[in-house]
This record gives structure tokens, sequence and C-alpha cells, in this order.
């Protein structure tokens, strides 16, 4: 469903990646009041009885850059078009009966609505997976429109967009893609970007999911949410004045207050620390020693030999802009810790030393996203390092990689770098060296709150638990902990059993992004901020050719 051949840039890219993937255009549906073949011409517009601050700051300040108009000819030269006339009854659209007829004798699999209004009626059937249609809105909360603006209004951490197979009922379609994003609050349109820009793979991967396993539709979302409208001048006006505080502070944080990492061993187990009802405090943490201010350390894992605590950690440089893997010793009798020592250095970036132990060997698995593959680090015990053994997937910037075998099979979880904070994937390999799969419904879960990999997954009382990050509010703001209910080749769940951090009334207050348990001890990384002048040279210099 559309205007003719021209999209907005985030539909154009839906289209594409359809094509693409095999899926191709049997119709175009088009809207007889709008229909033009020319790239400049646009839809009616819908802004006509809105206030005047937001018709000027919607077309000033607002300017969505994934709402630009791109022509399609080319690439739609060969679909026939339909134009098609509605009935309106109130804001709702109905097809007329001859072209309901018309549409459904082409036996279409499914129907995207990049035009029309509210349409309701027989067309929701007119195809065998029925029309599906984008809200960039967390339908729980916020109905109606404009798509992403509440969230920033209402200070919501979070923004949401969902694809849903339209019902009769506004915005509670059936949820076929459902995505939690961190709310940009300093820039509504960048805030609105994202959520066009990310939804933009979905019908792609829909049909793709549907070739691979079927069409398994859940019920309808049962939302009772309110319909929220344009905002009126007086709203616009609160709304400026939040968006001009909302900047000053992001650049504030971003220039001045950089991040100091450090790491801790708490004489708990990760099971206790999850399931008790006493919550982690200070006291029980002992921390490493801080390096310079320059540097910090983060991201532990870990091993215990000769009853002695083995600790593996991202080594990050300001002044270098880079991280190394170094390792340093905790003794439990002296309670004290080694002089970190270099274990794996490259020339790019590397940090998560994720460690685990399988059979008599101990591996070593870095995220190195800058090198474009996951590679398997060896731990050699006559020089006491670790010697990289073999690659696991190549050509791929994968962040924060988690490996565990469960169930006879090897399960590898990773974020990518474009949404590094809120796409989980899954590959899967029936060897530890072997052909890992990508998961079937990738990303398996597209939430900020809890989907990037935040250390070792544990059992406990028979059931897999996978340590999470919550980087809703800031970067590694706390762990969530999430039960693995359904993890086979076809199927992937998860469902939240507690958030951990950041701890309160200690010097490490401001994030707590990785928790890694270890027997009876558990390590930790918390942070702080500090103003650092390499990293505000670097962020000066990044805004400054960014603008």
């Amino acid at each position: 469903m559309c205007s003719g051949t021209s999209f907005q840039k985030w539909q154009a890219e839906a289209i594409r990646l359809l094509i693409e993937n095999g899926h191709t255009p049997a119709l175009l549906i088009v809207d007889a009041r709008v229909a033009s073949p020319r790239p400049e011409s646009k839809p009616v517009s819908k802004t006509q009885n809105y206030s005047l601050l937001w018709r000027a700051c919607h077309r000033l300040l607002f300017k969505s850059d994934q709402k630009i108009l791109v022509g399609m000819e080319t690439e739609l030269r060969a679909v026939p078009q339909m134009l098609c006339s509605v009935n309106k009854d109130n804001f709702s659209e109905y097809f007329t009966d001859s072209n309901l007829s018309a549409i459904k004798s082409r036996k279409l699999d499914f129907i995207l609505r990049f035009g029309f209004n509210i349409i309701r009626g027989e067309i929701l059937n007119a195809a065998k997976y029925g029309v599906w249609s984008f809200h960039h809105d967390d339908e729980q909360k916020y109905r109606g429109g404009p798509p992403g603006f509440w969230p920033v209004y209402k200070n919501d951490p979070v923004s949401a967009a969902m694809m849903q197979q339209l019902t009769a009922k506004l915005d509670a379609g059936v949820i076929l893609k459902k995505s939690w994003m961190k709310t940009l609050f300093h820039s509504y349109k960048t805030n609105l970007d994202v959520l066009l820009m990310t939804s933009s793979t979905w019908p792609a991967d829909m049909a793709n999911q549907i070739m691979a396993l079927g069409y398994n539709p859940g019920p309808p979302s049962d939302t009772n949410a309110p319909v929220y409208q344009v905002p009126g001048n007086v709203k616009m006006i609160v709304f400026l004045f939040k968006l001009l505080k909302n900047r000053i502070r992001f650049y504030w944080n971003d220039l001045f207050r950089a991040e100091r990492w450090n790491i801790g061993i708490v004489n708990r187990s990760i099971q206790e620390i999850t399931f008790s009802a006493n919550p982690l405090v200070c006291e029980e943490v002992l921390w490493m020693r801080e390096r310079s201010s320059g540097n910090y350390f983060a991201d532990p894992g870990g091993f215990i030999e000769e009853n002695k605590v083995h600790i593996l950690m991202e080594d990050y440089s300001y002044s270098d802009n880079k991280a190394n893997i170094s390792e340093a010793v905790f003794d439990p009798v002296s309670k004290t810790f080694s002089v970190p020592l270099k274990s794996i250095e490259t020339k790019e970036h590397l940090s998560y030393p994720f460690i685990f132990v399988y059979g008599e060997s101990i591996y070593c698995l870095p995220e190195s996203y800058r090198y474009g593959y996951i590679g398997l680090y060896k731990r050699n015990y006559s020089e006491g390092i670790f010697v990289e053994d073999h690659v696991l997937l190549d050509h791929i910037d994968a962040v924060d990689p988690t490996l565990i075998n469960y169930n006879d099979k090897w399960w590898l979880f990773f974020t990518l770098r474009k949404y590094s904070n809120s796409h989980l994937y899954i590959y899967f390999a029936d060897e530890l060296d072997g052909e890992y799969k990508p998961h079937p419904l990738n990303p398996v879960k597209m939430d900020v709150r809890s989907s990037r990999p935040a250390g070792l997954p544990f059992f406990n009382e028979g059931e897999l638990y996978r340590p999470s990050q919550d980087c809703s509010e800031t970067y590694g703001r706390r762990v969530a902990i999430n039960r693995i209910i359904k993890l086979t080749e076809t199927e992937y769940g998860e469902e939240l059993v507690k958030f951990i951090g950041p701890i309160k009334d200690c010097r490490y207050s401001k994030g707590f992004h990785t928790v890694s348990g270890l027997g009876r001890y558990t390590l930790i990384d918390a942070k702080r901020t500090k103003f650092n002048f390499s990293h505000f040279g670097r962020q000066a210099r990044h805004k400054f050719r960014k603008h």
C-alpha cells in the first residue's frame, strides 16, 4: 500500500531488503487520492490542523532523515499498479468491493502498509498473512502519535517500535516484531530516525522466518493505552525547553564525564547474589587498585587454579583509545590482587574476555569486532598466556561474544556493532570448532534493557540463566538476569528474573555491567565518572567533524 513509486527512505530500504532476500513485490496498491509518479511528490498533508509551533518545528527542527522521499521507479518498474479508492467513516477507511475483489484475486502472501490511513474492514483479510503495518512507539503506553515523540516528552528511558498484523483496534494488532531502544532525549529527530531505521529490516526478517519456520502469530495486543495526538502550542513550549536542557546535559556528560570502571570480587556465588533477598553492598566487594587516571579495568572473566582466582580483564587506555586483555591473580588468603600483566595484546581493541573451561583446556573469547571476526584463544600453560586457537565466525563485527555448551550444542550469543546494546543474535554449532549457523529468529531479542551479554551464563536448580546489560538510561547501568525458557535450533525465549546493581553508597555507583560466577566467588565491575583530557579531546574533535 503506497502513494506511488516514491517512498520514505526507511520504507525504500525495507522494500530493497525484501527484493534482495527473494521476496518480489507482486502488486502496488496505490492510493488514488495522492498517486503520482514523481519522486518529489508528497502525500496529502496531515498537519493542516496542527498547532503553529508543531508545524514550524516539524519543518525546521524535526525533519527526519529517514522520511526523505526516495524514488523507486527502476526497482518497481515491472510491478503492476492498482489505483484504489476508499470510503471514509470518521477516521477509518474502507476499500471498495471492486478493489477488494481485485486484490484478493492476486492471492498475496501479505500486504505491507506504506500508504493510506487507518484502514479497516475486509482488506485486513485480503492476504494470506494479513496487512503488516508499523507503529513507532510502545503500544502499551502510547497509541496514536506523533511517532517517537511522547517518550522524549515524558522522560521515558525507553522508546519502542513494532510491526503488527493489523486488526480492527488501533495500534493493537498481532505483534510480529518489536524493539525497545534507548530514548535519545537530546534529539527528537534522532530518536525518531533510530526507530524508523531499526524497523526497516523487519519485513524481510519476517518473510524469511515464515519461509523457514511457518507463520505462528500470537494473540493481538491487549493494550488499553491512551490515544495521543499532536501536541498543542503550550506543550510544544514545554517540550522545547526540555530538549534544550537535555541537550546541555548530553554534551556535558559526553565531553566532561569519562567512565572509570574497576573490578571487584565478592565472596558470594552468583546464584546467591541473584536469588538472595540481600542486595549487593559495597562493603562486601574487594576492589582492585586503580591504575593511572587514563586507564581503567572492566569486563572480568576468570578461572580458579591452585586455589587462586585468575582474572582476565579489559585493560583500557584513554590516550591510546584501545584496550588489551590483562590478567591479575587474587589470593583468597591474603585478599590481595597481583599487578595486572598483559595476556593478549594486538594492534586493535580487545575487550570482554569471556572465559570458559572445556575438557582440560581453558579458553578465552574476547570481543574483537574491529578485526571483523570472533577469535577463540586457548591457554598456554607453560607461558601463562592465551594464544589464538581458531576463528569461530568470520566477517562479523560481534560485540561481547558469549559461548555456552547446552543440550549437546554450542550456543554463541552476541550483539552487532550497529545496535550493540539492543539486538541479540545467536549462532549454534555441534562442535566447539564446528560450523556456526545463524538462528532463524535472529535477532532473537531487541531490547536495550536486557539484550547485550554481561558475563558467564549459569545454572540454578537445573535452569539456565543469562546475565545481560540494561543500557536504557546509560551504558552499562545495571545487569539483568534472564531465565532461558527455550533454546533450540528453531526457538528462543527468556524472561527477566532480576536486576542487579548499581551498587548504592559506593564510589563506583554510576554503573554495573558484568557478573561472572566462579564457584563461591563472583567477579563484577562497576564505574564512576571523572574528567579525562584524552577523552575530552577525542569527543570534541568527533563532534567538530560531525558538525
